[in-house]
């Protein structure tokens, strides 16, 4: 959907009929595209699902999880801090 239309569905601009059947359009058809990815990506996630994890006793592989972990970890962190900082920034000045 374009910014637009999000942007009059959500401040319920008033529009005129013609618009209105437009946007209803428009927010179906973006509402049909989100369903279908979506089950897309279920499919995607219960074939992860089924597949077997066949190095469970690999000390390598473990290894390897765990430095992942631990860096996912430190980049969610970083991230969450840097986005709360600028959310406080921004809270500020408006």
């Amino acid at each position: 959907m374009s910014n637009k239309l999000v942007t009059r569905l959500r401040n319920k601009d008033p529009v005129s009929q013609d618009d209105e059947n437009v946007t209803k359009k428009e927010a179906a058809n973006e509402i049909e595209r989100l369903e279908e990815e979506l089950d897309r990506l279920r499919g995607a996630l219960e074939q992860i699902g089924d597949q077997a994890f066949e190095h469970t006793n690999s000390t390598r592989l473990t290894d390897q999880l765990w430095h992942f972990v631990r860096w996912a970890k430190s980049v969610a962190r970083e991230a969450l801090e840097s986005s709360g900082s600028a959310q406080g920034v921004k809270g500020k000045n408006e």
